[in-house]
């Protein structure tokens, strides 16, 4: 949902099942680039095996020529195997298909649908100390969300006596490279806009801030509509004072869930929290993703 109020929906079977964010990279994993079409390239750490399709248990893809279970990866010894399985329009390594489990080699590409897929070299994406902060790794959704789970008292006064809610993710897209570009002082300053323009929404449309890290929060609202709302609101007052002020110009994601609240054993909230970081995580700049039942 743009601020324009155009929408971009998941279906809830789809959101159920997207990728968990990789953490930690270790050396001996090896990394492959994924790019679909229009969209920004995904690096994926291949420690176990992972199923790569529309609909899936694992990492799941809008490309609409990939079956629902297109291919699978796996890793043995620091190599990385591809197996096709059983889909409409075949996967190919450099042209060939794919008819078994086979090996894929630095500088081949694979094809599946309209995607591709190769090799990350090992210099290229880093690893030790110095991945763990590398924001294709861990966005400030993971953070935040992180930290909300590792603190369930910052929501306890607020879901004291359980019920529904739905539970707002939201980051400034880019913002490791944005603060960059800007130094210290001046990504400060803008933050500092960018955190109070939130905030004085969210107040204004009865939502709570559960948590906030850097740019990234995780708010939550009694009332769908009114999470829905805020969201666009911000969104719009973003883009309006990017217009007046294009040097700064910010574009935000923003991601939501709505499902039964429950602190249990230092667990914060279960299934809606970790649902709608990941639906957040999936959301490009200018774009709020709302889940919707899937058609009966």
């Amino acid at each position: 949902m743009a601020g324009d109020g155009a929408a971009r929906v998941m279906a809830q079977a789809d959101v159920t099942r997207l990728w968990d964010p990789v953490r930690v990279l270790t050396a001996a994993a090896p990394t492959v680039r994924i790019t679909e079409p229009g969209r920004t390239p995904l690096h994926l750490v291949i420690r176990r095996p992972v199923d790569i399709g529309r609909d899936c248990d694992g990492l799941l893809l809008g490309d609409a020529e990939l079956s629902r279970r297109h291919l699978r990866l796996s890793e043995s010894g620091g190599r990385v195997t591809v197996q096709d399985l059983g889909s409409t329009n075949g996967t190919s390594i450099d042209g060939a298909p794919v008819v078994g489990p086979t090996g894929v080699m630095a500088g081949q590409v694979v094809t599946f649908g309209r995607c591709r897929l190769e090799l990350v070299p090992t210099g290229e994406h880093g690893a030790g100390a110095g991945a763990l902060s590398d924001p294709r790794v861990e966005t400030s959704i993971d953070v935040v969300a992180a930290a909300a789970a590792a603190d369930p008292s910052s929501a306890a006064s607020v879901i004291s006596g359980g019920g529904t809610l739905t539970i707002v993710f939201s980051d400034i897209e880019a913002s490791t490279r944005r603060g960059a570009d800007l130094g210290d002082e001046a990504w400060m300053q803008l933050l500092t806009f960018h955190n109070s323009l939130v905030r004085r929404h969210v107040e204004r449309s009865g939502g709570i801030e559960i948590k906030a890290q850097g740019d990234g929060f995780m708010l939550a609202f009694t009332s769908a509509r009114a999470a829905v709302t805020c969201s666009i609101e911000i969104m719009r007052a973003l883009e309006a004072h990017g217009r007046s002020h294009p040097t700064d110009a910010l574009r935000i994601r923003i991601g939501m869930h709505t499902g039964e609240a429950i602190v249990e054993d230092g667990d914060l909230f279960g299934r809606p929290v970790v649902l709608a970081a990941r639906i957040a995580n999936q959301a490009r700049g200018g774009e709020i993703l709302v889940p919707v039942p899937p058609a009966e």
